[in-house]
C-alpha cells in the first residue's frame, strides 16, 4: 500500500470506533483502573508485551474514553513503541543512504549494488508506513528523539523533516480552520503541542500551547508518578510556553498542592531539558542549579552523564550552547562527543576560534572517539562528516588520516582510503594497524601485490594476530596465495 493511501485510511479512521471497544488494549486500560492490585500487575504485564503491531489498537483507545491515568500509562507504551520504530527507521535511511552512494560510483554499479539499493528503499517505506498507522500520536517522540539522537546524516535529517510535514498536513486535513483549544479533546492537543510554529506566528496556536501548558501543570499537580511523567514530556514538548508558564506556577501559585521545592525543581528540569524518563531516579537534585558555580555545575553534569548516559544528551546540547561558563560549555560537548552524538564534535570545533594547531588534545580525541562510536554502529556518513570537519583543522596528524581511511575503506570508497591510510603511514610509519588497514584496502582493491607488501610491514611493526587475518573478509582475495599463506606462518610461529 503506497504511503499517501494508508494516510488517507488513517485520517478516515474516526477516533472511538467501535471495534476497539472490546479490543485486548481497551480491556488492558479497563484493568488499569481496577481497585485490585493483581488485575492492575496483570494489565501491566500485559501492556509490556505490546509491540509496534498494536499501534492501531493504542491509537484508537486512546482517543476513546480512558481514565485520566490510564491515559498516562498507555501513552508511556505508545511513546517507547514509536521511538523504538523512530530508531528503526534511523536506521534503515543509514543503509540506503550507503546502498545509494555505492550505485553512484563509476563507472556502471553492478546489480548486486541496485539491488542493495532498493532492498534498503523498501525497507525505509516499510518502516514510514508502519509509523503512519500512530497519526498524529506520533508527534511527540519524533519531537523528543530529534532533540536525543540528533544526526549526522542529511538523508536523515530529511525523512524526520518529511514526517513532521505530512503530521502537519493531517492537522490542515482534520481542521482546515483550527477549532477553539478548549474544544480539541486532550490527548490530541498533547500531541499538537509537539507540532507547534514559533510563538506569535499564529494566535490559534498560541491558544493551542496555552491550553497545553494549563492542562500538563494540572497532571503535575495529580500526584500519579504516570501523569507526572506525561506532564514533565507534554510541558518539554511547549518549549517556550512551557518554561514561561512553570515559572510563573513556581514562583506564585501558594495554592498549589505541590511544594515550592518540587515545583522549582521541575522547573529547572525543563529548562535544562532534562527527559521525564531521567525522573525515575531522582537521586540527583537540580533545583539549586543558578546557585552553583561552574566547578560545580561541571561535576553535576559528569554525575548526570553517569548515572543516565544518552538519556542527558537534550541537556548536554543545551549547555554546550547555552552556559555563561565557556568551561562548562566545553564539558558538555565533550561528552557529547563521547556518547557519540555529532553534535558534540561540531560543537566543539564551532567553540575553537583560533588555528588548527591549536586544538585542544582533549577535544580532538573527543571527536576521534565520536567518528568511532558512529563508525561502529553503522553510520558511515556521520562518522565520515566529523572527521572531515576535524581534518580540515589538523591537516598532518597519523590517527585522523588512519580513520578516515578506515571509514571511507567500509564506504568502499577505497581510492580515498587508500590514499588517506597512505597518508597516515606517512605521518607515522612505526603503526602496525595502519599498515593492516592499508593491507586490506589494497586488497580489496584487487592488487594483492601492494596487500603483501603492506601486510609485511604490518608484522615488521609488530603484528601478528594470524586468526584474525585467515578470518578477515577484507583479505579474501589473498586467500591461496602462497605468500600469504607465508606470512600467516610465520605470525603463528611468532
Amino acid at each position: 500500500m503506497k504511503i499517501s493511501t494508508l494516510l488517507m485510511l488513517v485520517l478516515w479512521i474516526a477516533p472511538g470506533v467501535g471495534w476497539a471497544i472490546d479490543s485486548p488494549v481497551a480491556r488492558i486500560a479497563s484493568d488499569l483502573d481496577s481497585l485490585d492490585a493483581l488485575v492492575v500487575a496483570r494489565a501491566l504485564s500485559s501492556l509490556e508485551a505490546l509491540d509496534d503491531s498494536s499501534v492501531m489498537a493504542l491509537r484508537v483507545t486512546l482517543e476513546g474514553e480512558v481514565s485520566p491515568r490510564s491515559r498516562a500509562i498507555l501513552l508511556g507504551k505508545l511513546d517507547a513503541i514509536l521511538t523504538g520504530m523512530l530508531a528503526e527507521l534511523d536506521a534503515a535511511v543509514t543503509d540506503f543512504a550507503t546502498a545509494r552512494k555505492r550505485t553512484r560510483r563509476p563507472p556502471k554499479p553492478s546489480d548486486e549494488a541496485k539491488s542493495g539499493r532498493e532492498t534498503a528503499r523498501n525497507r525505509v517505506e516499510k518502516v514510514e508506513q508502519k509509523l503512519a498507522v500512530s497519526g498524529l500520536f506520533l508527534a511527540p517522540p519524533l519531537a523528543r528523539h530529534d532533540e536525543q539522537v540528533g544526526t549526522a546524516i542529511s538523508l536523515v535529517v530529511r525523512v524526520r523533516e518529511r514526517l513532521r510535514e505530512r503530521l502537519r498536513q493531517q492537522v490542515e486535513n482534520r481542521w482546515p480552520q483550527l477549532p477553539p483549544a478548549r474544544d480539541i479533546p486532550e490527548p490530541v492537543l498533547r500531541c499538537l503541542c509537539a507540532l507547534l510554529p514559533p510563538r506569535g506566528e499564529d494566535p490559534g496556536w498560541d491558544q493551542i500551547a496555552q491550553r497545553g501548558a494549563q492542562l500538563a501543570i494540572k497532571e503535575l499537580e495529580s500526584f500519579d508518578r504516570s501523569r507526572i511523567s506525561l506532564a514533565r514530556s507534554w510541558l518539554l514538548d511547549l518549549g517556550q510556553t512551557g518554561r514561561r508558564q512553570l515559572l510563573e506556577w513556581s514562583q506564585s501559585s501558594p495554592s498549589s498542592p505541590v511544594p515550592p521545592g518540587i515545583r522549582q525543581e521541575w522547573t529547572i528540569r525543563n529548562r535544562l531539558r532534562i527527559p521525564a524518563l531521567v525522573d525515575l531516579d531522582s537521586s540527583i537534585s537540580v533545583a539549586n542549579w543558578d546557585q552553583l558555580d561552574a566547578s560545580t555545575r561541571r561535576d553535576q553534569l559528569l554525575q548526570l552523564r553517569a548515572v543516565h548516559g544518552e538519556l542527558v544528551t537534550p541537556t548536554l546540547a543545551i549547555l554546550a550552547r547555552d552556559d555563561p561558563d565557556p568551561s562548562v560549555r566545553r564539558r558538555c560537548a565533550e561528552l557529547l562527543s563521547l556518547l557519540g552524538d555529532p553534535r558534540g564534535a561540531r560543537l566543539l570545533l564551532a567553540q575553537r576560534q583560533f588555528s588548527a594547531s591549536q586544538v585542544e588534545a582533549a577535544s580532538r580525541d573527543a571527536i576521534l572517539r565520536a567518528s568511532v562510536r558512529l563508525r561502529n554502529d553503522g553510520n558511515l556518513e556521520g562518522a565520515l562528516a566529523l572527521l572531515d570537519e576535524l581534518a580540515r583543522r589538523i591537516t598532518a596528524d597519523a590517527q585522523i588520516h588512519h580513520a578516515l581511511g578506515v571509514v571511507t575503506m567500509r564506504m568502499r570508497d577505497l581510492d580515498r582510503a587508500i590514499d588517506e591510510l597512505e597518508q597516515a603511514v606517512s605521518l607515522d610509519p612505526t603503526d602496525d594497524s595502519i599498515h593492516y588497514n592499508l593491507a586490506c584496502a589494497w586488497a580489496l582493491s584487487g592488487d594483492s601485490e601492494k596487500a603483501l607488501e603492506s601486510l609485511r610491514q604490518a608484522m615488521k611493526h609488530g603484528y601478528s594476530d594470524a586468526d584474525h587475518t585467515l578470518s578477515d573478509a577484507d583479505l579474501e582475495s589473498l586467500r591461496g596465495l602462497r605468500a600469504f599463506e607465508q606470512l600467516i606462518e610465520q605470525m603463528q610461529g611468532s
